[in-house]
């Protein structure tokens, strides 16, 4: 008898590979399914390091967190106190008040954040405030506006003094009065305010250097004036 059709290829039982019969579908290998779950893995790992370091470049730069960015130590201050008033200042600062351009101006007290020497005619520290006390024959008003001509004498150029509207200090509203300027190759700006105490005129002098606006440490300092006595 012949052999059956086929019966020397290889059968099922023997181990031979198979084919799928007629109407069913092919069979997938098991490793490509791995494949393609690992390269979906892959995938969602470096999509999220990008957005999380995205999200941490966003919260440090510029320093948009508060809470992660440095603290400053706060400044230690002083308090100068006068029958008319009192205010805090850096302690830092140094007393000038025995400069030489001083005498005879009525000055109670002159403070800077650089110390200069008494006999310095044209040198200024970056940050300062001089107070006088005297007797005068205007009120606050006329005062500021006779006496502003005198912001920036020693500059290398000052501009006619700015007549401001009324600068609140220490709860009072005070004549103002600013002079733009430069001096040793940087900008300098200056201003003036004016109290009445009593038959007693208080005029405020404060700079700063290097810049056109009055430094935050300045302004800091004004807004710890305190009126008292007569001025009050």
């Amino acid at each position: 008898m012949g052999m059956p059709q086929g019966a020397g290829a290889p059968q099922p039982w023997q181990g031979g590979p198979t084919q799928p019969g007629p109407g069913e579908p092919p069979r997938r290998s098991r490793a490509g399914l791995w494949v393609g779950l690992a390269c979906v893995l892959v995938v969602l790992v470096l999509g999220f390091l990008a957005v999380t370091g995205g999200v941490v470049y966003l919260a440090t730069r510029g320093g948009e967190d508060p809470a992660a960015s440095p603290t400053t130590d706060a400044v230690e201050l002083a308090t100068f106190e006068h029958d008319y008033f009192t205010f805090d200042y850096p302690a830092g600062w140094f007393d000038l008040s025995d400069a030489e351009t001083l005498e005879g101006t009525g000055a109670v007290v002159q403070l800077g954040d650089e110390d200069i020497p008494p006999d310095a005619f044209d040198e200024f520290a970056p940050q300062s405030i001089v107070v006088y006390v005297y007797d005068s024959q205007y009120q606050a008003v006329g005062a500021c506006r006779s006496q502003a001509v005198w912001n920036g004498f020693a500059w290398d150029e000052a501009e006619d003094p700015e007549e401001l509207e009324p600068v609140t200090l220490g709860g009072t509203a005070v004549p103002a009065h600013r002079t733009l300027g430069t001096h040793d190759g940087q900008d300098a700006v200056a201003e003036m305010y004016c109290a009445d105490a009593g038959t007693n005129l208080v005029q405020i002098v404060v700079e700063t250097h290097g810049a056109s606006e009055l430094s935050p440490e300045v302004r800091a300092l004004l807004e710890t004036w305190t009126w008292q006595g007569a001025a009050a």
